[in-house]
Parts: structure tokens; C-alpha cells; sequence
């Protein structure tokens, strides 16, 4: 700090501002004292037209008034109007500079898009040439898949499955000379909770003495058939029923997979019940129970 208390990095017009700033709250201070007023937006004229204002005191505050204008305001505007002047010329190089600095990136982001579409123009060519070439190869290829006769049998196995999907198998009910397959297939649904619309009822397959035929019928909706055969484990603790058991309506393909399935079950099931041998000759209980 300098004497006086002065920061030495004030400058010369921070100094003349502060001086003119206390000097004009000084006055009109002194002047809304004798006026008895709180703000200086009192000091109009119809309070300083009262009668105990003098013409000496009003002559007093204007000659104090010039004083700190001449002496302080005027210097103070000489030397900060240049500087606005300065000021504001920079303001207009700073907007000038801004505004070449977007034009060039306007011609940046131009350039960029020619060379955007010029690579979308090679690809969609690209492309249009590998689609003309795939097309050709396709229809060459596919000429004998799109056959009438092939068409038609692809419809048929698609009519097909959706058919089978709210068809329902039973198998194991005793075939007789003379029944009524629909009130059969009724008890038996009974017996689980469920009393469906049942329709189609037929025994499939060729009959033979030594095997009885399963019954195939159609329910109303995919979603009432798989309500029926979640429940169908229920015939097991039925008596008469044990025997029975329902089944989805499958193809020929997936009744031979279902069958594999259930004999691999059945295979890796009796292989872990029983003891086996490793190749060193350790013999190993399997699924051993504890006493």
C-alpha cells in the first residue's frame, strides 16, 4: 500500500472518480439537510422554493456544483470519451473478425457436403450395381423355387401348422365298435376342470386289433389348448385315467424328435441312477442317497 492508504494499481481517473463521487455526495448531502429530506429525489424545485432557502445558500450549492464539473467531471469525460471511442472501434474490428472467421466456416461445412454427396453418389452406385447383380443371381436360382407346385405346398404347410395349433391328441383311451367320441373327449376334459367347446373328434390312424388309435379334435383358440395341456398332468392321479395322457398336435418330423428326446431323457436319466466306471477302472455311485 502507498501512503495515504492509495493501492499503488489505481490509476489516475479511478482516483479522479472516487474524488468527484464524494465530493457530489457531500454536497447534496448538505443540501437535503437543509431541505429536510431522506433522498435526492427530493431536491426538486418546489422544495427548494421554500421559504427558508436562501438565495445565498441556493448561490452557494450552484458555485459548488460548477466547481466539481469543471474541476472533475469535464477532465474525468475527456480522458474516458477517447478510450469509449477506442473502445468501441475494437468492438467493431472484434464483429468484423467474428464474422470472417463464420464465413470461412460456412465455406468449410460447404466443402464438406460436395464431399459428402460426391461419397453418397459412389455408394448408392455401389450399391445399385451389387442389387442388379444379387437380383440376377436371384432369379436365376430361384426360378424353380417360385414353381407353382412349390408355392402351393409352402401355403399348405403353413395352413397346416396353424391348424394343428388348436388341436389336442389323447392317447390311451379304449377304442370301442360304438361311441361317441365328442362326450369321451368332454369327461375326460372334465376330469382336469375344463369344459371347452369341443369339435372334429376322430380316432387317427389305421385301425388295428392289437393298438388303440388316438383322438384328435380342434378347440376353440391356441390359448385354450395350452391351458388344457398345462392341466393335463392332472389324469395321472385320476383313476380310470392314469393311462391317459393329452399331447399337442404334432407332424411326423417333430413326433420322431419328441421321441428321441424322451429316450435321451430316459438314457441320461438311468445312467446317473446306476454306478459307472471311469477308464482307470474307479467306480463311481451315482445320485448316491445318504442313510
Amino acid at each position: 500500500m502507498e501512503e495515504g492508504g492509495c493501492s499503488p494499481t489505481r490509476t489516475v481517473n479511478e482516483r479522479l472518480f472516487e474524488f468527484l463521487v464524494a465530493e457530489r455526495d457531500a454536497l447534496m448531502k448538505g443540501i437535503r439537510e437543509e431541505l429536510g429530506v431522506i433522498s435526492s429525489k427530493e431536491v426538486n424545485v418546489r422544495n427548494l422554493s421554500k421559504r427558508h432557502v436562501t438565495k445565498e445558500k441556493l448561490c452557494s450549492w450552484v458555485e459548488r456544483m460548477s466547481s466539481i464539473l469543471n474541476s472533475n467531471a469535464i477532465p474525468l469525460l475527456q480522458i474516458t470519451v477517447p478510450k469509449a471511442d477506442k473502445c468501441e472501434l475494437l468492438e467493431q474490428g472484434k464483429i468484423k473478425d467474428q464474422l470472417t472467421i463464420i464465413q470461412l466456416q460456412d465455406e468449410v461445412l460447404k466443402k464438406k457436403d460436395e464431399e459428402v454427396e460426391v461419397m453418397k453418389q459412389a455408394m448408392k452406385q455401389a450399391v445399385k450395381s451389387e442389387i442388379t447383380s444379387y437380383a440376377s443371381a436371384v432369379t436365376k436360382s430361384c426360378a424353380s423355387a417360385l414353381a407353382p407346385r412349390k408355392i402351393s405346398e409352402a401355403v399348405k404347410t403353413v395352413v397346416d401348422r396353424d391348424e394343428r395349433k388348436r388341436n389336442v391328441v389323447i392317447y390311451g383311451v379304449p377304442e370301442q365298435s360304438e361311441e361317441t367320441l365328442p362326450e369321451k373327449v368332454e369327461s375326460i376334459l372334465e376330469e382336469i376342470g375344463e369344459k371347452p367347446v369341443v369339435k372334429d373328434c376322430c380316432r387317427i390312424g389305421a385301425k388295428r386289433p392289437d393298438a388303440v388309435r388316438p383322438i384328435k379334435f380342434t378347440l376353440g383358440s391356441t390359448g385354450i389348448v395350452s391351458q388344457v395341456l398345462r392341466k393335463s398332468h392332472l389324469l395321472r392321479s385320476k383313476d380310470g385315467f392314469r393311462t391317459v395322457y393329452l399331447s399337442p398336435d404334432r407332424t411326423r418330423e417333430e413326433r420322431a424328435a419328441y421321441k428321441l428326446s424322451r429316450e435321451k431323457k430316459k438314457t441320461d436319466k438311468a445312467q446317473y441312477q446306476h454306478p459307472s466306471e471311469t477308464e482307470d477302472g474307479v467306480l463311481l455311485l451315482m445320485n448316491k442317497k445318504s442313510t
